[in-house]
């Protein structure tokens, strides 16, 4: 169950990203190598240049360099916005600009600990869970309950139903 985790997890791709592009690096200086035997050792053999083997040499060793880059700049990119993002949290989280003039005029701002939205004013509910209805605050994204409005009962309340109305 750990190794199935462990291969799922975003660290793992990461190490793979960065493990493909070390490779990479050792495949283009082992083509390099490779091109640097065929320009220069085997002129020094006899070789004699040709187009009729040259210009497939060249096609080819091209390929191999543009199919090796596409995934080497993907990975690059994919880790250089990874890093960006992480260097880019931890810096304060500029606020919005209804939350920032809240600020300034020196309003009251609620975060929800469920849904972890902001905002200034929670909706005000009916609890009927207790027995006796009460009061609450409620956030107006997810629903979830704050907190008591009022800490009296309400027993001077009315509360209209369909065709009736009662009085506690």
């Amino acid at each position: 169950m750990e190794l199935k985790k462990m291969l799922r997890s975003f660290d793992f791709a990461r190490i793979i990203l960065i493990l493909w592009l070390v490779s990479s690096l050792f495949i283009l200086f082992s083509i390099s190598r490779i091109d640097w035997i065929v320009h220069q050792e085997l002129y020094n053999f006899g070789l004699q240049f040709s187009p009729v083997w040259a210009n497939p040499y060249w096609i080819s060793l091209r390929m191999i360099y543009v199919w090796l880059a596409i995934p080497a700049v993907l990975s690059a990119v994919f880790l250089g916005s990874d890093l960006w993002g992480k260097l880019s949290s931890k810096k304060p989280a500029k606020l919005k600009k209804p939350e920032a003039q809240a600020l300034k005029s020196n309003h009251m701002l609620i975060s929800c600990p469920s849904c972890k939205k902001i905002f200034r004013k929670p909706l005000v509910m009916l609890d009927f869970s207790s027995g006796k209805p009460r009061l609450v605050n409620v956030c107006p994204y997810c629903n979830s309950v704050l907190g008591k409005a009022y800490e009296e009962s309400l027993e001077t309340m009315q509360i209209k139903e369909l065709d009736r109305e009662i009085v506690h």
